[in-house]
């Protein structure tokens, strides 16, 4: 049997946490948004992990509603406990980006030694010469950013991979 940790997920509403857990654990994509109320909780289970390649992990997933932002901190059990934090944003909506650089923040304080994951998301919707404003909180921050596309695919296993792994090298 293997070990069980929480990495939870944080962003505004409409980001594409959803859709990023649906593609890790059901490798499916659904174009129809359909919000998330409190929570929703997924399992996956992780092998070969570790430098040896011979760890397994049960990610448990939460995947939040949202609405919560910075006070998901201080209101919210779905933070309580976690091992690693994804932290989502919308490339075609500005504003989530600036959220996450709260929500970044945010994980320093309350979740000291945390692996922090940080995904721009969408990228997809955007045409190959678009470009996207990046707040200048995280354009210096220490946490792990990645483009991701819930559609495609792209850097959403390799993400909890390396939270996975992250988890387990840090004895969390």
């Amino acid at each position: 049997m293997s070990q069980r940790r929480k990495v939870v997920m944080l962003g505004e509403m409409a980001v594409g946490k959803t859709s990023i857990v649906r593609r890790m654990v059901l490798d499916r994509f659904d174009g129809n948004y359909k919000g998330t109320l409190g929570h929703d909780i997924f399992v996956y289970p992780l092998t070969g992990l570790g430098p040896a390649r011979d760890q397994s992990l049960e990610l448990v997933i939460w995947d939040t509603d949202g609405g919560l932002g910075a006070s998901a901190f201080h209101l919210d059990a779905a933070v309580k406990g976690a091992s690693a934090v994804i932290v989502v944003g919308d490339v075609t909506r500005p504003r989530t980006l600036s959220t996450m650089a709260v929500l970044s923040s945010q994980c320093d304080v309350h979740l000291p030694g945390r692996p922090v994951y940080l995904l721009f998301n969408k990228v997809d919707l955007l045409d190959a010469d678009s470009n996207y404003d990046v707040p200048v909180e995280l354009q210096k921050t220490p946490h792990s950013v990645r483009k991701t596309s819930a559609k495609s695919g792209d850097n959403i296993k390799e993400t909890f991979i390396d939270a996975a792994n992250a988890i387990l090298r840090r004895g969390l």
